[in-house]
Parts: structure tokens; sequence; C-alpha cells
């Protein structure tokens, strides 16, 4: 027997959908409040690269491991919140039933970590006020010889005040992908 290439199926299945009006995503946020993401690249977002395929896969992959292990009762829960009409949605990795007021963020990666990315410290500080915690925890999953173990990247605190100030960034970024949205439909 041959052979069998499942890489279509995946890209497939990890494609780009079109874009929901005035729906965004936390993990997006960074990129967009910080000008990397223009309203442009947003509202027409270019096809995965097959590398980018097999990491968010992997990712997955270890994330799904990590909720087997730490219980899928407490992981991944998902919230939105509507500002101005917008809508942010973001999805908590892991709560701690024994420490009620956390969050954890798990960030895997080929190369171990010495500390967190600016940008998974800002989606972790967006899920505490979304969240009502207040503290956030980043740690990465690590294999070695010994076997299996989180690594703690850092901790961020609670800001409401800095979370409006975000709100507020998208509710303009907003604005001018709803420019576009508009033009785009008059050329339809």
């Amino acid at each position: 027997m041959n052979d069998i290439d499942l890489t279509p199926i995946l890209m497939s299945k990890m494609k780009s959908y079109p874009r929901k009006r005035g729906r965004y995503n936390s993990s997006e946020l960074y990129f967009i409040n910080s000008g990397a993401t223009t309203p442009e690249e947003w509202l027409n977002p270019s096809e995965k690269k097959q590398e980018e395929v097999m990491k968010m896969w992997n990712g997955i992959g270890v994330h799904n491991q990590l909720e087997d292990l730490l219980g899928r009762r407490f992981s991944e829960r998902k919230k939105e919140v509507i500002y101005r009409g917008i809508v942010l949605v973001g999805k908590v990795d892991y709560e701690p039933l024994q420490l009620p007021n956390e969050i954890w963020e798990f960030k895997s990666s080929s190369r171990k970590m010495s500390e967190p990315k600016e940008w998974h410290k800002h989606q972790t500080k967006l899920y505490l006020t979304m969240f009502g915690k207040d503290i956030g925890r980043v740690f990465q999953p690590v294999k070695n010889k010994e076997g299996i173990y989180l690594k703690h990247l850092g901790m961020v605190e609670r800001d409401d005040k800095w979370f409006e100030a975000e709100m507020e960034k998208l509710y303009q970024f907003h604005l001018e992908v709803e420019k576009l949205w508009e033009e785009k439909v008059k050329k339809e």
C-alpha cells in the first residue's frame, strides 16, 4: 500500500474563513492594536501557509493532551464581550480549580522559551477582565527525558482600564473595517 498524504485534508480544515462583521478574536487583538494587521488584511485574510497550518495542528494536539491530563471540565471556556456594538471572542485555556482567581494559558513552541512573548501576555491580560480573574499565568508544555512539565514563563495582572483602552483601539479599527466593508459591498 502507498503512503496516504493527509496534507490536503488538513489544509482544507484549517483554511481561512470569511470574516464575520463586528466580530474579533482575542488572539488577533495584539496584532490589530499594534498596527501589525491592517483593516484590509483583517478583512481579506491570506491563505495560511503549510508551515503555519502544521504549527497550528501541533498546538491543537498539545492542547488536547493537556486537557486530558488536567481535566476537560476546566479547560477552554469561551466568552464573548460586547463593546460599543462589536464582539470580542476569547477562549481561555485553563481555569485551575485549586486557584479560582487564576487563568492559565498554554503556549506550545518547538523551542524552549524563557519568557512569554508580548502577544502571549496581551492575550492573557485580556482574558483576566473577560473572565473576571485577577492573575494570568503563561506556561509552555515541555517534554524531556524525565517526562512532561509546564514551564512557568510569566504572570500578568488584571487591569480593567487597560482593557477598556484596548477595546477602544479595537473599536477605532472596526470603524476603518466598516468603511472597507461598505466599499466592498458597493462594488459587488
